[in-house]
């Protein structure tokens, strides 16, 4: 997930797997174990791996940039 963050607001990217994974947290509560205690072995690969990686600290799951365009 990318956050830019403009002059004025945020934009944010999420692919379609990043969005399934969020949808998840969202639904689950974001006080959910569900990091913690592996309880997304429902999910489909692609998003598993997700999960998997911002756990390991391979991946970042929220990466936030400054908007350049106005400096």
């Amino acid at each position: 997930m990318k956050i830019t963050r403009m002059k004025k607001g945020y934009v944010i990217r999420v692919t379609d797997t990043e969005f399934g994974v969020l949808s998840e947290l969202m639904d689950e509560g974001m006080g959910s174990g569900m990091w913690q205690d592996g309880d997304y072995k429902h999910l489909p690969p692609a998003e598993q791996r997700i999960i998997t990686e911002a756990q390991n600290f391979k991946r970042p799951w929220m990466q936030i940039t400054e908007d350049r365009r106005h400096k």
